[in-house]
């Protein structure tokens, strides 16, 4: 064999192998990916094969969403409702399950200091800021949860519960199992990414069903737009509370791979719908998509004549109140409101002790002006004598929304304000103002 050929034929050898280890690098991941969720899989009383989606994909080229009447379970309106989906921070709703659960059966109390631990402290943002070597109270955890959607307050609840936030994320598998979460799986209790950890639109409207029906005394800190934090305001990320009329909570969610998420509940003439939507493509758009979900569902319901919303009484086991988590919110959670009622939240600054009707946030001054003069004049002459119009500014994330507002009213007052008016389509919240505010 000349040399020449020689060359040709080792040239060509090597080629062959080099193509042939290539292959096999670029099959490994994915055959050693298949091989780990095979194995480290949720258990589950029968044998259930989850759709789970490839980790780092774009978010879905369509939306899930489900809307469900909170009282019946009726679906008002779906797509994709079971496909699984990443849940982003959509998960700390569960942590926040288990949580209020903590609490009710006394493993937890709200003055609790947690020592914050490294792996806490070093969470990636969102966080709430925690001291080094220093300590948070559940309260402020639970809050920071809440607003923030603080991944930090998370890891501090997941360690105090379950040891560890594995332990933890197992703990809430089995609560989702429980719950009838047949789809979701749990790997951290935060949302930050994870191949594994997986829901559906569906899982997610029976979790938010789940906290309404088991801790009504504990649901109205959804609705709170602002916390203090050792003097600095955590803002909600939930721009629906200010922008929806009847929303009240719950929670939204955004990882690259998961899109925009959202939960949330609202009540309207006496009716609380639930809405999930996940995958969107910027919170603009998944909050559009949702208010348009929650209109129809409305409406729907309205036309199926569905049944009102029965307010779940308070558990015998209950510990705190909202009260107790932000002075003003309502005491008995969700069982005080008649139609048309709202619990929007943290209370206002203000004159201790009086009370506000509010009849809607709004995008410009304008408008609250004039839903606010329309509020006025259904009004009696007896509450509107007593009573003075004012529009105020207030910071919700980074958008200016304005106030529609009737201050300077007794109780009394402010809730047969508010009731008259849902007699005019009219959705309001009768409020107290606090002396204990937080900045907005």
């Amino acid at each position: 064999m000349t040399p020449s050929l020689r060359r040709f034929v080792a040239a060509l050898c090597g080629f062959a192998i080099f193509s042939a280890i290539s292959g096999l690098v670029l099959a490994t991941p994915a055959s050693a990916q298949n091989t780990s969720l095979k194995a480290r899989a949720a258990p589950t009383a029968k044998s259930h094969v989850h759709k789970v989606p490839q980790p780092w994909v774009p978010n879905p080229s369509r939306d899930a969403y489900l809307i469900v009447d909170a009282t019946s379970g009726r679906v008002l309106a779906s797509d994709q409702p079971d496909e699984p989906r990443y849940p982003a921070s959509l998960t700390k709703l569960m942590t926040l399950y288990l949580t209020f659960s903590a609490l009710d059966s006394g493993k937890l109390a709200l003055t609790d200091a947690l020592p914050v631990s490294m792996n806490a402290l070093n969470a990636p943002p969102t966080k709430m800021g925690m001291p080094p070597n220093g300590t948070v109270i559940v309260r402020d955890a639970v809050m920071g949860l809440v607003t923030r959607s603080a991944n930090d307050a998370a890891v501090l609840l997941a360690e105090a519960l379950g040891g560890t936030e594995e332990n933890f994320a197992a703990m809430m598998t089995a609560k989702a199992r429980q719950l009838g979460m047949s789809s979701t799986v749990y790997r951290n209790a935060s949302g930050l990414p994870n191949p594994e950890q997986v829901t559906t639109a569906r899982d997610m409207a029976r979790l938010a069903n789940a906290l309404l029906r088991d801790f009504p005394h504990y649901y109205p800190v959804f609705s709170v737009l602002s916390y203090n934090y050792k003097g600095r305001p955590l803002a909600n990320h939930n721009r629906m509370l200010a922008s929806y009329a009847g929303a009240d909570g719950m929670k939204t969610g955004y990882t690259n791979a998961s899109g925009y998420n959202l939960v949330m509940s609202a009540v309207r003439d006496n009716r609380r719908l639930i809405g999930v939507v996940m995958g969107g493509n910027t919170a603009f758009q998944r909050d559009k998509l949702m208010a348009e979900l929650m209109d129809q569902g409305f409406a729907t319901a309205e036309a199926q004549n569905v049944s009102p919303w029965t307010s779940p009484h308070t558990p015998p086991t209950a510990r705190y109140t909202a009260a107790n988590f932000v002075a003003g919110l309502d005491p008995v959670g969700l069982s005080g409101f008649t139609k048309g009622e709202q619990t929007h939240a943290l209370v206002p600054a203000g004159i201790a002790g009086s009370w506000v009707i509010q009849v809607g946030s709004f995008a410009n001054s304008k408008a609250a002006q004039a839903a606010l003069e329309r509020a006025s004049a259904s009004l009696p002459a007896s509450i509107r004598s007593h009573g003075a119009m004012t529009v105020d500014e207030v910071q919700v994330s980074d958008k200016t929304m304005h106030r529609a507002r009737l201050t300077n009213l007794s109780q009394q007052d402010a809730i047969d304000g508010c009731k008259k008016l849902s007699q005019h389509k009219i959705y309001c919240s009768a409020m107290q103002v606090s002396a204990w505010t937080t900045t907005r």
